[in-house]
């Protein structure tokens, strides 16, 4: 029975033999039950590829109600006999969500036994060397169709895998025709009139040379065949007159046909056929979920074959999952590239896919010509382009992502309509629908190559000028439209053109490029580069045009003024309070304040107000609130709401940090409800940080401080989740001043160790140096915990409004420095609970005896006690009293004690489960 020359399925130490349906391992015949040996059929069948759990069901128990529990029991039992998982092999993987499959190497051995099945139908299919991958979808879906359509063309690029396709396809359903199948390759074929020949060459049969038609519609006429085209479109128009005329003169015919475009006859249904499977591009799988991906799984199933050490690592992934990317999973390019892997390895591999033409070459000696090299591929598609055609595919390789119409005909200095679409018949332009919207896109493989015919040719110049031109256009209505569109509504649409805006401007600021049109397109793709938080690149950008305008002796008071506000702010979340920052925004207020332009001036004085802000120096931010409101009254200004808006946003922080929190409070609520307050602010884009989320967290801390816990806790929970709808800075707003503050005022240590991680891989993502700071300041203040004697300050300590904030968090934190700005005045906001935290400290200090050192604590409390109530701040005045009651019970004064944090916490009607109000509640018990 070993030597049976029935066909066998080979994988590790075993060996199938389907008709008999008996398994061996090695000599040794194993026992399968009948339901565990249809399921190992089933995924053998389609190895390589997933099979739905409903589908294997509908295989193994054709006629019966069967529920998963049932498929698992089976499934274990042969994982069982297989020994899947032992010594690592396995056999047999799990999809949740979408099935199962066999991916180990598979081989088959032997022929049909004789007698043991039906005689096979005639062909000539070419013999398979290597199993196709990831077609089981389309394949099955064709083979359908075959059932009730007489003719299908499979379409797409060169090097997709049309004629593996085709191939397998036929020989999938070969029995279905009496008298088989004829397989035709059109490739060698240099004239229309020889395709005919070439079909009766294939079906041996002697026509005149003249005319082949009468003879084979003769020969054809009576028979049940499928013939298979392939490579039809160097000859498309005769191969698509032989399809037509063997369709209507041989009844019992079916046509299967391969081409880069469509025959373009009556009856014809297309199917073109997509790149190989890869991974989204935001997931990093490791490897065994890698190579359920059909182009990773091919390019490591060839680099095996290449190099029979080698094994895909989960660290290796991402290199390979980028070579299958930048290959787009087109099969042909992945193979050529795994027969190189001998040679350069991996990392080496990918770095050499910058020249891909000069890599991807010497493709297997028994493959056509045109597939031996990828240049030669392409060659062969080019080549059949009329000059329009090439012209307007040259231009196209400007662009880095998909383009609509009117982008290409913008670029092609054309019209392109006709032109585009038949690129797109050909298979070298491919189309995409998203929504309502038509898009194009060229895949990396034919733009690199229509790239290399441009800048060989002279056309490059006015291409890449009309390129930098439109895409200027693009970014000012980008820009635009952020204004009134959905965070996540804008992202989905324009995010994809960040790459284009990329080359228009490293080409604007090249050597044959223009630097005025370098310095606006850069300003005009600020509000995409800040949306997108690619903060530290924009940074880079921005430092760039600055130099090139100085280097050039540029004119332009308005861009430069721009370019240092935005400079300023990018420099203070990439790098942090330093000079440099400092001289961007004084330099960018000085040039502002020269011009009669309200906006101009209001970013600029938005600027400096954020400066001061983070300086901490709160009375100089409230002198440029001042300054806005002066220009808002202008005649000219006293109608623009958003400025007005913008305004309101300053007097809400100044009132916060001033410990007037009633009043911050209501101005936050008048800007979210003001019917302009729902959309984005027109001078936002100068702060960065989303403005509706900033005024949540504003307003959360007010309402803390009001007795509030609960509904300040929610609201900042609600901006924590806006946040995410925006870029990076604005996220790290929202957790590092408003968030995490408001969860450690709560007590909620769990949910702020959580919102600080956050914190730290948001702002490390994204290149916020300063931010970063912020997570880290917080990281060593929940790690210290209670027993910290003395705050372990990051480098960046010189940051006051750090300095303030974090005394609030933590006795250790309310320092000298802390101190001194509560005592001066310097920081109101803060002042009671510094001072608090200070008399707490000094209170742990004290010798038990030391009455006169208690008492200097007493009156310290009691005067941040009345700071609290002058503030009107419940938060503070409930921590304030608890000290100074704790401090009475311990002078024997239970009573003034009792009168002291009674009231207080008998105002509080939420935050029961907060610390502060269950430590009151305990120390009132003990009161009593």
């Amino acid at each position: 029975m070993i030597n049976s020359p029935a066909p066998a399925y080979v994988f590790g130490p075993f060996r199938l033999l389907p008709l008999e349906r008996v398994l061996f391992e090695g000599e040794r015949a194993l026992r399968l039950g009948s339901r565990a040996m249809d399921l190992l059929l089933a995924l053998l069948e389609r190895a390589g590829d997933i099979v739905d759990k409903h589908e294997l069901v509908a295989i193994v128990w054709p006629n019966a109600v069967v529920d998963d529990a049932t498929l698992r029991v089976h499934l274990a039992a042969l994982r069982k006999a297989l020994g899947d998982g032992r010594d690592g092999q396995r056999y047999i993987t799990t999809i949740p969500g979408r099935g199962y499959g066999f991916l180990a190497p598979l081989a088959h051995t032997g022929r049909p036994a004789p007698g043991a099945a039906g005689a096979e139908p005639r062909h000539n299919l070419p013999v398979m060397l290597t199993r196709m991958l990831g077609r089981a979808e389309v394949l099955q879906t064709m083979a359908n169709q075959l059932l009730q359509l007489r003719l299908l063309c499979i379409a797409g690029p060169g090097g997709i895998g049309k004629t593996t396709l085709a191939v397998v396809l036929a020989t999938r359903v070969l029995r279905r025709y009496a008298d088989g199948v004829c397989f035709v390759d059109l490739s060698p074929l240099d004239e229309g009139r020889l395709v005919p020949l070439a079909l009766a060459t294939a079906l041996g049969v002697a026509v005149a040379a003249g005319d082949a038609m009468p003879v084979l519609l003769a020969y054809l006429r009576p028979r049940h065949m499928l013939i298979v085209l392939d490579n039809c479109e160097h000859v498309i128009g005769a191969a698509a007159a032989l399809a037509d005329a063997l369709l209507k003169g041989a009844p019992l015919l079916h046509v299967l046909a391969t081409s880069r475009e469509p025959l373009r006859i009556t009856s014809e249904q297309l199917q073109r056929l997509p790149a190989l499977e890869l991974p989204p591009a935001d997931v990093v799988p490791d490897a065994a979920a890698a190579r359920h991906f059909a182009a990773v799984q091919l390019f490591c199933e060839r680099c095996a074959a290449v190099d029979d050490a080698f094994v895909l690592a989960d660290a290796d992934v991402p290199v390979v999952v980028d070579i299958c990317r930048r290959l787009d999973g087109i099969p042909l390019a992945l193979e050529l590239a795994a027969g190189r892997i001998g040679h350069f390895g991996l990392h080496e591999l990918r770095r050499q896919l910058d020249d891909r033409f000069r890599l991807l070459t010497r493709g297997a000696r028994n493959m056509p010509l045109r597939h031996q090299a990828l240049r030669a591929t392409l060659d062969w598609s080019y080549g059949l382009l009329d000059a329009q055609e090439r012209q307007v595919l040259q231009a196209l390789s400007v662009f880095r992502s998909r383009f609509r119409l009117e982008s290409a005909s913008a670029v092609a200095g054309c019209d392109v309509f006709d032109t585009l679409a038949d690129l797109a018949a050909k298979s070298l332009v491919s189309i995409e629908f998203c929504g309502q919207h038509v898009y194009y896109r060229l895949l990396d493989t034919t733009r690199a190559y229509a790239g290399a015919l441009l800048s060989a040719g002279g056309d490059a110049g006015a291409v890449l000028l009309r390129h930098a031109r439109h895409c200027l256009g693009l970014a000012q209505r980008i820009a635009a439209d952020w204004a009134g569109m959905p965070p996540a509504q804008w992202s989905a649409r324009y995010g994809r053109h960040v790459d284009d805006l990329r080359a228009a401007i490293d080409w604007a600021f090249g050597e044959e490029g223009d630097v005025a049109l370098g310095v606006s397109l850069t300003l005009a793709a600020q509000t995409l580069f800040y949306q997108l938080s690619l903060m530290d690149e924009y940074r880079v950008r921005v430092g760039r045009a600055l130099e090139r305008m100085a280097a050039r002796g540029l004119d332009d008071p308005d861009s430069e003024m721009r370019l240092h506000a935005s400079q300023a702010h990018l420099l203070l979340h990439t790098q942090g309070i330093t000079g440099t920052m400092l001289r961007s925004f004084q330099h960018g207020y000085a040039l502002a304040m020269r011009t009669d332009d309200g906006s101009r001036r209001c970013e600029a004085i938005c600027g400096m107000w954020i400066c001061c802000l983070k300086l901490a120096d709160f009375q100089r931010a409230d002198s440029y609130a001042t300054e806005l409101a002066v220009l808002c009254d202008a005649r000219e200004a006293r109608d623009d709401a958003p400025m007005r808006l913008v305004l309101a946003r300053m007097r809400s922080v100044g009132e916060y940090v001033q410990g007037r929190y009633a009043q911050s409070a209501a101005l936050a609520r008048m800007v979210l409800a003001h019917p302009e307050g729902a959309r984005q602010l027109g001078f936002n884009h100068a702060l960065l940080a989303d403005h509706q989320v900033c005024l949540r967290g504003t307003l959360a801390r007010c309402l803390w401080m009001q007795g509030r816990p609960d509904d300040a806790l929610e609201l900042v929970r609600e901006a924590v989740a806006v946040g995410f709808e925006h870029n990076g800075v604005t996220l790290c707003v929202a957790l590092a001043v408003n968030a995490i503050p408001v969860a450690l005022w709560c007590g909620q240590r769990e949910l702020a160790h959580a919102w600080t991680c956050l914190l730290c891989e948001h702002a490390a993502r994204y290149g916020l140096l300063y931010w970063s700071a912020w997570g880290a300041a917080y990281q060593r203040l929940l790690d210290g915990g209670e027993a910290l004697a003395q705050f372990p300050w990051p480098a960046v300590r010189s940051w006051p409004i750090q300095v303030d904030l974090m005394a609030t968090l933590h006795d250790a934190a309310a320092d000298s420095q802390a101190l001194r700005r509560a005592r001066m005045g310097m920081a109101p906001w803060s002042a009671p609970e510094v001072l608090r935290r200070d008399a707490h400290h000094r209170w742990r200090a004290l010798a038990q005896d030391d009455t006169a050192g208690l008492e200097a604590v007493r009156v310290q409390l009691e005067e941040a006690l009345r700071l609290a109530r002058g503030q009107q701040a419940p938060g503070w005045e409930l921590r304030c009293a608890t000290s100074l009651a704790a401090v009475l019970q311990a002078q024997g004064r239970r009573a003034a004690a009792h009168a002291v944090l009674a009231p207080v916490h008998a105002g509080y009607r939420q935050g029961r489960d907060t610390t502060d109000v269950m430590a009151a509640a305990a120390l009132l018990a003990q009161l009593a």
